[in-house]
């Protein structure tokens, strides 16, 4: 079972977040296609999976590049970007070691 499908873990992102799934992988665009932009910002390289979190402003406040592997992990995630960690500086790994000890 996916980390994200746990019920303890879909009760708190759906607590906090609106969620969007796209996959972008088999995608092939051309450089006239408006959407090549957004594909770009948001996953350069086409890597799976990325979680991106925005905030009400449409700005990218965290990422999340590979997935998580671990109930705590997407729970530490959750704190990290619910309340706001990202502000004061320092990216989710090292909130996680951080938090770990």
């Amino acid at each position: 079972m996916s980390v994200l499908k746990k019920p303890e873990v879909t009760a708190q992102f759906s607590k906090h977040y609106l969620a969007a799934h796209a996959d972008f992988g088999e995608l092939e665009l051309d450089d006239n296609d408006p959407r090549h932009e957004m594909v770009k910002r948001h996953n350069p390289r086409k890597l799976r999976p990325v979680l991106v979190f925005l905030d009400g402003s449409g700005k990218e406040v965290a990422r999340l590049t590979g997935g998580l592997r671990t109930t705590e992990d997407a729970l530490l995630l959750d704190r990290y970007v619910a309340e706001k960690h990202y502000l004061k500086g320092g990216d989710f790994a090292a909130f996680r070691k951080a938090q770990k000890g």
